[in-house]
């Protein structure tokens, strides 16, 4: 009901503001359209020569997004239309290798690294498959010359498919709306029945746009709606062969193992509205407003029977060996910040106060929490000259919260430094399910976070040193139990490594990037990643035709030390800490050709085909505890963009 009331207000905003719209097209009310607008300056003589010649393309699209708006520093930027890792389509390729999932397209998602939520507020706790969900903040607002379609399309073996949709257009200089659309379906990798036996289906979609009146010029409004489904079969993982009555049972059976779970059900689901509306008294002073509404409504079900491997994960409830698990959790947040901005030639500031209204409420349990925040904030951006900008941000939560960030870039150092004080989640703080309840209050969370790349070349030579360094007090995690826990001791994570490119020739290059990562503290146990881990890339590629032509091929390999990984609990979507199981270290050889002909490009990968290779008869490896990483596979994709 929410969602719905959320829609129509949503939808008369959006219709009120289309009458505002002028029949106009031309620039000449545009008085600040250099500093601070979507369109900046358009030549006509070249508008009218690309309309009549119809010469769109790539160049003649471009976007950016709402924080550039909010702090002033307003950059486009043009599709990517270069086929380079064009493969790299899964959900680990996609992370660079640094994230854990459940060794499938969809599946719940973490990154190895300490990643500080910069909300520093209440969050409902479940983030397994934010991946997979465009927030606002994501959102892309195109400008375009003519209308503009990207499709990707990523087919890989075993029935994993992927779909990224986008279409976009202006009706003139002033209006521009558009909307994107992704899907995942992945059949399972593991326990696989017949076609169509779908581990993950997931829809995520949006509509976008901008508004500026031609008869209101110093006013601009962004505007959004999402949507988010994402369904996953749960399996619990794979029995061990230990417990298995089985005898040929074995870890690398893929679709012919048995799993922990068979009809268990997750969902999470989000839906809301966005929008961003900026007033221009002049140069140095801008008003601006948004509002968000977002809900979040999470489900586990499943009927068990612990007389088989159910007896694995759950637990008899009153002495009863059978039951059903029905668990619903609602989160809503609506938001409104009220800002004051501003820039000069080398300097840009923005103040603001939000408020947040939450509200969060467990199935089967009486009553609701209902809580409000309240923040103040801002940011200051100065460029010290052509090469150097200093950022500092920071916001204020009443009740002890805050964060604090500066920023250094420049040509050859960027360094980030922060300080982050988080509320608990609701989660954390709070459950009631079949299984299990708890109800804690645990203290904030504070971590100090630095991050620092030096950029070096010589030549054909590119380095890049970096290192990664967080401590963190109060750090909240779940325990080997799958409760929610918190440390008494700090926890220290250092991470230092490089990038490294060597262009060996006019057409073969080499990339590399390694890192080596350290835990120590009194909390050191609560945190697991791997010793080191290193991606490489030996690579041909050429450019004919002008760009027109392009190919890419070559090999990517990936290695993972041992490590005792966190374990996956679906009941409550959360990673938690396990002993005994040890993810062996690996290396993961994929072979790969990206193709490009004008906007059509190609790709298609042998994925680990070092699959039963090796030592001791290297039959797979692990990705989490008792679920295997991807197996070989022959995988393609398309990606054709249209400008017409």
């Amino acid at each position: 009901m929410a969602v719905r009331k959320g829609l129509l207000i949503f939808l008369s905003c959006i219709s009120f503001a289309l009458v505002a719209v002028g029949q106009g097209n031309t620039l000449s009310s545009f008085k600040n359209a250099e500093s601070d607008s979507l369109l900046a300056a358009r030549s006509k003589a070249r508008e009218a020569n690309q309309k009549k010649e119809g010469k769109y393309g790539a160049q003649t699209t471009r976007f950016t997004y709402e924080e550039n708006f909010k702090f002033n520093n307003i950059v486009f930027t043009n599709p990517d239309t270069i086929p380079d890792n064009l493969h790299r389509f899964t959900d680990l390729g996609k992370g660079g290798y640094l994230i854990q999932n459940l060794g499938n397209l969809g599946t719940a998602h973490r990154s190895l690294f300490f990643e500080p939520s910069k909300v520093i507020g209440r969050t409902s706790g479940y983030h397994v498959y934010d991946q997979f969900h465009t927030t606002p903040d994501q959102i892309k607002y195109y400008d375009t010359r003519s209308p503009f379609t990207d499709v990707f399309a990523g087919f890989g073996g075993g029935g994993r498919a992927r779909t990224d949709v986008t279409f976009t257009l202006n009706d003139s200089v002033q209006f521009n709306i558009g909307f994107n659309f992704n899907s995942i379906r992945a059949d399972k990798q593991l326990a696989f029945l017949t076609r169509g036996d779908n581990n993950v289906k997931s829809n995520d979609w949006n509509v976008f746009g901008f508004l500026r009146p031609q008869k209101l010029p110093r006013y601009l409004l962004l505007f959004n709606m999402t949507q988010f489904k994402h369904e996953v079969s749960e399996q619990g993982g794979i029995i061990d062969p230990a417990f298995d009555t089985n005898p040929e049972a074995s870890f690398f059976s893929y679709r012919d193992a048995n799993v922990i779970l068979d009809d268990a059900k997750s969902s999470d689901k989000r839906g809301g509205f966005h929008i961003f509306q900026q007033y221009d008294l002049d140069s140095i002073f801008q008003l601006y407003h948004s509002m968000t509404f977002q809900e979040q409504i999470t489900r586990y079900n499943d009927e068990y029977n612990r007389a088989g491997a159910d007896s694995l994960l759950y637990n008899s409830i009153n002495g009863a060996s059978t039951g059903t698990i029905a668990q619903r959790t609602t989160f809503q947040e609506f938001s409104n910040e009220l800002g004051l901005k501003g820039r000069t030639k080398k300097f840009s500031y923005t103040l603001f106060y939000r408020n947040r209204l939450l509200k969060h409420d467990i199935a089967g349990v009486s009553g609701n929490t209902k809580e409000t925040e309240h923040y103040l904030g801002g940011t200051l951006r100065q460029q010290l000259s052509s090469k150097f900008f200093l950022t500092a941000s920071g916001e204020f939560l009443t009740g002890g919260n805050y964060y604090a960030e500066g920023r250094l870039t420049s040509s050859f150092l960027d360094a980030t430094y922060s300080r982050i004080s988080n509320k608990p989640s609701f989660l954390v703080n709070r459950f009631e399910g079949e299984q299990r309840q708890w109800t804690n209050n645990l203290n904030n969370q504070v971590s100090d976070n630095l991050q620092a790349t030096l950029k070096m070349k010589t030549g054909r030579v590119s380095v890049k040193p970096f290192v990664r360094f967080n401590r963190i007090v109060n750090y909240i995690h779940f325990d080997e139990n799958r409760l929610p826990n918190q440390s008494g001791s700090d926890l220290v994570i250092l991470t230092p490594g490089f990038h490294f490119n060597w262009q060996l020739s006019k057409y073969w290059h080499w990339n590399n990037s390694f890192y080596y990562s350290s835990v120590s503290g009194g909390a050191s146990n609560t945190f697991r990643i791997p010793e080191f881990m290193s991606l490489s890339q030996l690579a041909y590629k050429n450019v004919l035709f002008e760009g027109k032509m392009i190919i890419q091929t070559g090999v990517d390999l990936h290695l993972r030390s041992s490590y005792e990984a966190l374990a996956y609990d679906p009941t409550v979507q959360q990673f938690h800490l396990q002993n005994g199981f040890e993810n062996k270290g690996f290396a993961k050889v994929d072979l790969f050709l990206n193709f490009k002909v004008q906007n059509f490009l190609f790709f298609i990968r042998s994925n680990h085909i070092n699959q039963g290779l090796g030592i001791n008869g290297y039959e797979g490896y692990f990705i989490t505890p008792y679920f295997t990483g991807g197996r070989q596979t022959l995988d393609l994709g398309v990606r054709w963009s249209f400008y017409d």
